[in-house]
């Protein structure tokens, strides 16, 4: 079968087209490199499986011309950054809505379905945590709220032109391959630094936090069981963790001791939502998803990749801190 990734330059879109292939598709993606490398997937072009099309999803005309002949499209291409979309909220706007209407229109000219990569940002600060996906959306950011639009979109060319889409909403997910997020951020910290790590805010926000290889399944799992008709799951661990005990086990996959936290206090950034925690009962009910790597498995894999890719650190136990 072949099947179109968006976005399928950056680190997540990566890991999916890897696993397409893996499970016998020919993978068209299609990136502007705005996020992702064609570094990253450079091992993907060389199997054959793989074409890349270097193109805007804003570019009506290259969207479709990346469609063509494809019979599912997994659209993760997005402008994805919170701070960057209070900089610029046109440009956000742009991207994830008007991008994700040129991928809705492509599809039903070329008789696709759609999995949509959203983002649990669009419910905003939760009213109730489990958040179960019939909470309202009240978006705290323009990223959110792009991200809000666009679902509604998904679902309205499903009611009303019969377009099968289906919408995911991924929280955090980290693993080997990013080059963003808390953890790799608190790494790369204690790289240069592993006695001292200073992290932003209270160190109190609190999140879910999901392996990248449970993201992929998910995607996998609902390209076959949904019945592609509009509807929302929240894709996460179900779990929720504080900055300081991420920190706390990343010093323990590390071999750490005695690393002076520094909070510095405040926010993190405008448009930050500082708790994070799904029901992802919906998925596994309807869908028979459900995460199966915990969160310290996850972590450690992870740095296990991070030493490898960025290097390890220049000593582990700080004699002075361990007496």
């Amino acid at each position: 079968m072949q099947v179109l990734v968006t976005g399928g330059a950056g680190f997540i879109g990566t890991h999916l087209a890897e696993r397409l292939i893996e499970n016998g598709n020919v993978v068209r993606i299609l990136d502007d490199l705005s996020g992702g490398a064609l570094v990253g997937i450079s091992r993907l072009l060389r199997t054959g499986a793989a074409e890349f099309i270097r193109g805007d999803v804003r570019d009506i005309g290259r969207v479709l011309e990346a469609t063509k002949g494809c019979e599912t499209v997994y659209h993760l291409a997005a402008q994805s950054s919170v701070p960057r979309s209070t900089e610029n909220p046109a440009l956000d706007l742009e991207v994830n809505a008007v991008g994700t209407n040129n991928v809705l229109m492509a599809a039903k000219e070329c008789g696709a379905k759609v999995v949509f990569a959203s983002s649990s940002v669009v419910y905003g600060i939760p009213r109730r945590t489990p958040t179960p996906e019939t909470e309202p959306l009240v978006p705290h950011s323009f990223y959110g709220a792009s991200k809000a639009a666009a679902e509604d979109y998904c679902r309205l060319y499903s009611e009303l032109f019969g377009v099968p889409t289906v919408i995911l909403r991924l929280f955090n997910i980290y693993g080997p391959g990013t080059n963003k997020g808390l953890i790799f951020d608190l790494y790369r910290k204690l790289l240069r630094d592993p006695r001292r790590l200073e992290i932003l805010g209270t160190g109190e926000q609190k999140k879910d936090y999901l392996y990248i290889d449970d993201a992929i399944e998910a995607f996998m799992i609902a390209s076959e069981r949904s019945k592609f008709r509009g509807d929302a799951y929240n894709i996460g661990l179900g779990e929720s963790y504080t900055v300081l005990q991420i920190a706390e086990m990343i010093f323990d996959a590390l071999g750490l001791e005695g690393v002076e936290v520094k909070p510095r206090g405040g926010t993190s950034w405008p448009g930050d939502v500082e708790l994070t925690e799904p029901d992802v009962s919906k998925a596994e009910i309807e869908l028979g998803w459900k995460a199966k790597v915990g969160i310290r498995d996850g972590i450690r894999r992870t740095l296990e990749a991070f030493e490898k890719e960025l290097g390890s650190l220049p000593y582990k136990r700080p004699p002075e801190l361990t007496k």
